[in-house]
């Protein structure tokens, strides 16, 4: 492949950039929509911009603009990648920088979900006092705060960097280590990522359930940064979903379960079915249960946010099972460098 360059006027090499054009734009529209919320409320009338460096409100809005700056360029990158099929390569570079910068928020959560989760029981945010929390409790519960933050933000900025990167590859003409195999190593991460999504949320309904009486009407959820507990069968439930998903993922990325037999794609559906869940349960029914539409703010939010975590998965197993293991050098018709086409 030294001496050859994709044609890229092919259809084979235009669709396939069109693709990650066309995802990068839906994954960036996200980034639009999340942090809204928060960049409405300190710039509103009511609201009050933090300009402390040393408080978290502050860090969480500095990465709220990061994010809807780099939502903008993603969604206009990523339209005249799938539409016009144009690109650039500083503009992909410029994205592939800014998208790190949602991190900032990340660990600025996670850093204050840790220290709540050193508080004392009668003190904590995370539990209703009247469900006689522990400290223990109050550990748990910050600690599955902690990891959900880390695995969805993962994902989260994981897919967008991906397909980020992935333009590139087509935008500077190299586009010939997108094979099988580079999928493949990619499926098994963001599977393991998907199982692990799950098992947090599976644990957290789990102690929920055995631990406190949850009668949200009058006491309140447990919930630690986005994760909302209403009902602790609706955790399990969606907890065990993503768990099975993840785990069968990380089988079919070696070639475990493939189920070829079958005319549908199984596993997409499935993730389908989780992605609804999600939306539905997950998310609407926790919490449009809480009165007086507390947490509202998260429905938006985390629509958004997990969105990652279940497209990545489906996609990555689409092209793991559908290219080859190594590109041929014909793949995209290459020609030789320096030869010219016939007019």
């Amino acid at each position: 492949m030294s001496d050859t360059k994709p044609i890229q006027n092919s259809y084979r090499f235009q669709s396939d950039a069109r693709q990650f054009g066309g995802l990068l734009m839906v994954m960036s529209f996200c980034c639009l929509v999340m942090p809204t919320v928060n960049i409405a409320g300190a710039f509103g009338p009511e609201g009050a911009i933090n300009t402390d460096p040393s408080k978290a409100p502050f860090w969480g809005m500095i990465a709220g603009i990061c994010v809807f700056i780099f939502g903008v360029v993603g969604v206009l990158a990523g339209y005249m990648a799938a539409i016009h099929d144009w690109s650039h390569r500083f503009v992909n570079v410029f994205l592939m920088v800014i998208i790190q910068t949602a991190w900032i928020g990340y660990i600025t959560d996670m850093v204050a979900v840790g220290m709540g989760s050193r508080a004392a029981p009668e003190d904590n945010g995370f539990i209703p006092v009247a469900y006689n929390p522990t400290t223990t409790d109050v550990r748990f519960v910050g600690a599955m705060g902690v990891l959900a933050i880390m695995v969805y933000g993962f994902s989260f900025v994981g897919s967008m960097a991906f397909m980020v990167w992935s333009l590139h590859s087509y935008t500077t003409n190299n586009p010939a280590d997108r094979c099988g195999s580079y999928f493949k190593g990619r499926m098994t991460t963001y599977s393991v990522v998907l199982a692990i999504a799950g098992l947090v949320q599976f644990l957290l309904g789990i102690w929920c359930a055995n631990r406190f009486n949850v009668n949200v009407a009058e006491s309140g959820p447990v919930s630690a940064a986005f994760l909302v507990v209403s009902f602790p069968g609706i955790a399990i439930f969606v907890g065990a979903l993503q768990l099975i998903n993840g785990a069968w993922g990380v089988a079919r990325s070696f070639g475990i379960g493939l189920m070829e037999g079958i005319s549908i794609p199984v596993y997409q559906v499935s993730l389908a079915f989780q992605w609804i869940m999600v939306i539905v349960l997950q998310v609407l029914v926790q919490v449009g249960h809480l009165p007086g539409g507390d947490k509202a703010q998260l429905v938006p939010f985390l629509a958004c946010f997990s969105l990652g975590l279940t497209l990545m998965p489906a996609y990555l197993d689409h092209k793991t099972n559908t290219l080859p293991h190594t590109l041929p050098d014909n793949y995209y018709g290459e020609k030789r460098v320096g030869v010219e086409e016939a007019v």
